[in-house]
């Protein structure tokens, strides 16, 4: 009798039991339908709504940047901003004095809106560190960083270019800014003795590149120009003092921790970039046309080409061939051969973008002034002009800004937008008809520099011609190549079939000749010039450790 009563109330717990776990799976389901319609909800939300959602969350960070960046602070774009596309920019430069002068700037965009170009960069911090409209930013104000001002209704300007489809660059003049140190004296380059603001011959001082005060100030103007409605950003005079050992020996950079100025160049651009994130620019850096030729002069300055081309979106080669002394490039007056000076300069400039991973597009600029100051100068006028662009185009750059100071400029130098759009794509299909990289190279001229760089033993060319497949740094890539014990003393390609070449290699050490036979290179365009995949059985050769005779080449190559 004691065993059914048990029984029976062990039957009443187990169903009591599956009652409950029944309920329970019923409001789990009930709970999983209610949460997934409440992610339905929030993914399919009306226009009204994401847009309100847009605009709180817009406020919530403006509140924040406020508090981190106080008189630095530039509110935020609009929710609902305009996009903004590349352009193919063919600008001239224009000052804010030329602007204000209602009919000279009516003179520029009539010469715009018949020509080839199209855009226009525009003085907005100038080069004697003012503003040339009224900026509302707190710190611009409180250096009195708009007691210059010219132009008296920017938005007017803007709006003006909008209606035209000219394409406003907005330039401002970062640290060479003879304003700024007069009113902040500690964000200025100081003397070594102690003694106050270090000057440049002109007795103009400037600004520390290492302050992030001076970068917060110049970022701030930025953001404002774009909210006004430029388009880009085009940073100028982002370097140190030129004459660098003079300056070293006389000047010092406070808050410089050990960092070379290369590394503070790039954490400007790097810094500037993240900042303008939200505002829909695209930004530019002007530099040095020797930066691209010379790495000692780019050291000098801070202009590291490679660190300045991954942070920006177009990089402003200034190759006036005026800036050239005797024998550049090894003519005689660089200045007297505008064409020849262009090409060299540019020619060195596609070589340094060439290993890069995401370089910038080169966009350079080019002379329209007459330099008496140099001896054997010539006239340029739209004959000299029209040769710099076409030596551009004939390396496959058709960007280009031109530089006059007082922003005058011959109609006689630019074709109609009809006539240069011809000669693009005539240029173009001949350069594809004939194989052509921009360097004017062919495939097998590609293959032979690669090879021809190994058997000379010249890494540098090796690192340049061979493909980003292989990815490694420069200084990896000269380190890796130090470690070489082998050298390719002969080579014979034996069969081409598109891409794909077929070469017989013989490699020489101290000890031992190896001989590598029906071995395959790829060559491929890159930053638009050919490069070549070589086989890695080539890389590992040239390491092999000859005690051994074992493999000890990086497999990263």
């Amino acid at each position: 009798m004691k065993k059914l009563i048990w029984l029976s109330r062990v039957a009443v717990i187990v169903l009591i039991s599956l009652l409950l776990i029944s309920l329970a799976g019923c409001l789990q389901d009930t709970f999983s339908r209610s949460e997934k319609q409440g992610t339905e909800q929030e993914q399919h939300l009306n226009p009204e709504q994401e847009y309100q959602n847009a605009v709180e969350e817009r406020r919530r960070r403006e509140a924040e940047l406020r508090e981190e960046l106080g008189a630095f602070f530039v509110p935020l774009p609009p929710v609902d901003r305009a996009d903004n596309p590349a352009v193919k920019a063919k600008g001239i430069y224009v000052t804010g004095h030329t602007v204000a002068n209602s009919r000279r700037f009516a003179e520029l965009m009539q010469l715009v809106d018949e020509t080839e170009l199209n855009a226009m960069v525009i003085d907005v911090k100038n080069d004697s560190g003012l503003m040339t409209y009224r900026s509302e930013i707190e710190i611009v104000k409180e250096v009195n960083g708009n007691k210059g001002v010219v132009i008296e209704d920017i938005d007017a300007v803007l709006s003006e270019l909008k209606a035209r489809d000219i394409y406003p660059i907005a330039r401002v003049v970062v640290f060479r800014d003879p304003h700024l140190p007069e009113v902040k004296p500690a964000w200025a380059i100081q003397k070594r003795d102690g003694g106050g603001q270090w000057r440049d011959p002109k007795n103009f001082a400037w600004v520390n590149p290492y302050d992030k005060n001076v970068w917060d100030y110049n970022i701030a103007i930025a953001k404002e120009a774009a909210l006004k409605g430029f388009r880009e950003i085009q940073f100028d005079y982002v370097r140190f003092p030129e004459n660098a050992r003079r300056v070293d020996r006389e000047a010092e950079f406070p808050g410089s921790n050990g960092r070379s100025k290369a590394e503070a160049i790039a954490g400007f651009l790097a810094y500037a970039r993240e900042q303008l994130a939200d505002y829909n620019v695209h930004i530019a850096a002007d530099v040095f046309g020797v930066v691209a030729t010379s790495k000692g002069d780019a050291e000098g300055i801070g202009q590291s080409w490679e660190k300045i081309s991954s942070l920006v979106d177009y990089i402003c080669p200034m190759i006036y061939p005026s800036h050239y002394g005797p024998g550049y490039f090894g003519i005689a007056v660089p200045d007297a051969n505008p064409a020849g000076t262009v090409k060299y300069a540019l020619t060195d400039s596609l070589k340094r973008n060439a290993p890069l991973q995401r370089p910038a597009i080169i966009r350079p600029w080019l002379q329209s002034f007459t330099a008496t100051w140099v001896k054997g100068h010539i006239v340029y006028g739209p004959v000299q002009v029209r040769a710099q662009i076409e030596a551009a185009l004939a390396l496959g750059i058709d960007e280009f800004l031109i530089w006059n100071a007082g922003s005058r400029y011959s109609r006689d130098s630019y074709l109609t937008a009809d006539e240069a759009q011809i000669q693009e794509a005539a240029q173009a299909a001949a350069r594809l008809a004939l194989g052509h990289d921009a360097l004017g190279r062919t495939k097998q001229t590609a293959l032979s520099d690669y090879l021809t760089a190994l058997q000379k033993k010249k890494w540098y060319d090796a690192f340049l011609w061979q493909s980003r497949d292989f990815a490694q740094s420069e200084a990896d890539y000269q380190a890796w190549a130090d470690g070489w014990t082998s050298s390719l003393a002969s080579y014979a390609v034996t069969a081409e079939q598109g891409t794909t070449f077929t070469v017989d290699l013989t490699l020489k050490s101290a000890v031992a000749v190896q001989k590598l036979s029906g071995e395959k290179f790829t060559v491929s365009m890159e930053n638009g010039v050919w490069k070549v995949e070589p086989p890695l059985a080539l890389l590992k050769a040239l390491t092999v450790q000859e005690s051994s005779n074992t493999n000890s080449s990086d497999d990263s190559l």
